[in-house]
């Protein structure tokens, strides 16, 4: 997938929202404030884990990550963490801070859209 397609995914995937909204009823604000909080933490973990060349860091983190914003319906953050993932596994991180980077813009725009089921 080009990063032209890659970046018309949806940010949000609405239908996974509503449906885990409805599945969690009034724990999805907690739910959703979790994993807003903990994403700068797993970004910072992957951010270390490319700084020290750590290619099995980077995939477990990314790993987790991923499957956290497919169930959180961010279409389009999973896809970039997903790319990370493969770096990770396929220990090739010569392109993985400029992932991180641009996954990272992703991750801002995704808490913001995120937030907004908060409001």
């Amino acid at each position: 997938m080009s990063d032209a397609d890659l970046n018309a995914l949806p940010l949000l995937d609405a239908e996974v929202i509503t449906e885990l909204r409805d599945i969690m009823e009034d724990e999805f604000a907690e739910l959703l404030n979790a994993f807003l909080d903990d994403l700068p933490v797993q970004f910072e973990r992957m951010r270390t884990a490319v700084a020290q060349n750590g290619a099995d860091d980077l995939y477990q983190v990314a790993h987790r990550l991923k499957s956290s914003c497919g169930s959180m319906g961010a279409a389009r953050l999973m896809e970039w963490i997903r790319r990370l993932e493969q770096a990770g596994r396929q220990k090739n991180l010569a392109n993985a801070a400029e992932m991180l980077q641009q996954a990272d813009a992703v991750a801002r725009d995704t808490r913001a859209g995120l937030q907004a089921y908060l409001d």
